[in-house]
């Protein structure tokens, strides 16, 4: 029998990601407790099975270091609005702030209490915004970005072939500072991880990461002339 005194969030459909089965499970039945409905992955790969099975969540519970890849790499293919808590064992000021930064809503860490999740989930879902996937602007200042998108696509894809890893932090540094402002998130944060794959200095690790921003200029750009052919198609 659910607690009543949880019944605000009995209509939540949380995804949750996290890696450690046994930490999964902790989390999934102190959600239950809650009453709430948990959608589980265990990496980003199942998490975005989920997403593109048409699932939309009203919030998401995201593990940060997870088997393949950083789970704030997830943020940008999350339907527009829904709220976000990253969770990590990493109780830094740092991490903290990268992760509001990225879009996190919240930050939790695991070495804390996670038994009650309930105020959380409510206060998250209450305050959400189901925002649109662009901002409001003048249409030709989009579609010269998007221009711009493709050019840095093509851009990385060479200096990627060169090895000319300079040049890849040049361009990934620019979409860092520049994609959120026009409703591309998911590019800025794989832009972030070009970086972070950089610092690394992993060579394995650059690739994946780069082929994830390449993937995701790619579909932005694809998108954007899909959404313009729709348009126009509908104003004739």
């Amino acid at each position: 029998m659910r607690n009543p005194m949880n019944q605000h969030i009995s209509r939540s459909c949380v995804l949750l990601v996290e890696d450690v089965s046994a930490m999964r499970l902790y989390l999934r039945l102190a959600l239950e407790r809650c009453g709430a409905e948990v959608l589980e992955a265990a990496n980003l790969t199942e998490a975005r099975r989920i997403l593109r099975a048409g699932v939309r969540p009203t919030s998401v519970l995201l593990d940060l270091e997870l088997p393949d890849g950083n789970g704030l790499d997830l943020l940008g293919e999350l339907p527009p609005g829904v709220p976000v808590a990253a969770l990590t064992a990493d109780d830094s000021r740092e991490t903290a702030l990268r992760c509001r930064e990225a879009g996190c809503n919240a930050v939790l860490c695991k070495t804390e209490k996670l038994a009650d999740l309930a105020p959380l989930i409510g206060k998250m879902e209450r305050s959400r915004q189901v925002a649109p996937l662009k901002p409001d602007m003048d249409p030709g200042l989009v579609a010269q970005y998007v221009n711009y998108l493709a050019e840095a696509r093509l851009e990385l894809q060479r200096a990627g072939q060169c090895r000319d890893f300079d040049a890849v932090r040049r361009i990934a540094h620019r979409l860092r500072g520049t994609a959120v402002h026009f409703g591309y998130a998911g590019i800025g944060a794989g832009a972030r991880a070009v970086g972070s794959a950089l610092a690394s200095g992993s060579t394995e690790q650059i690739a994946v990461a780069l082929e994830t921003l390449v993937e995701r200029l790619l579909d932005a750009v694809e998108s954007h002339h899909v959404v313009s052919a729709q348009a126009a198609a509908g104003a004739r």
